[in-house]
């Protein structure tokens, strides 16, 4: 626990819910490029399926998750809600992951994400790669 008494332990199935409207209502935030209309509550679960999900809580309020293809340290989801966003939830999450699959981690960034982009690279992530195909990204390490 730090000062802002974050606690991050796996996800519970009870959690899901909590966790679905995260991922919508985050995704409908912040991600301009997508067409809202396609997006649902259950894309959590086909999104997240087979990955080690860790939930974030602040004052034991679910602030936010994190899942990870735990064979290739990948991590496929970071959502923080907007009411706790800049309160260190991203980075222990980052850090409990580190914890959980070692390093090094990497993630895809969509490059319209610009928010989430700023972020990694202020945790020290470096861009491994530029794809500009399609939906264009970048491919990011974490060496810690």
């Amino acid at each position: 626990m730090n000062k802002n008494n974050i606690s991050i332990q796996k996800a519970k199935i009870e959690e899901y819910d909590d966790l679905r409207r995260i991922f919508l209502n985050t995704r409908q935030e912040s991600f301009n490029w997508m067409k809202y209309d396609g997006i649902k509550l259950e894309d959590f679960d086909s999104s997240t399926e087979g990955e080690l999900i860790l939930t974030v809580r602040i004052n034991n309020n679910i602030a936010g998750f994190i899942s990870i293809w735990e064979e290739d340290k990948f991590i496929h989801n970071l959502f923080i809600s907007s009411n706790f966003k800049r309160l260190g939830a991203g980075k222990a999450l980052i850090n409990e992951a580190v914890k959980a699959v070692g390093l090094p981690l990497t993630l895809k960034c969509v490059k319209a994400n610009i928010d989430a982009f700023k972020f990694y690279l202020s945790q020290g992530w470096t861009i491994e790669e530029e794809v500009t195909k399609n939906e264009a990204y970048y491919l990011m390490k974490y060496e810690g």
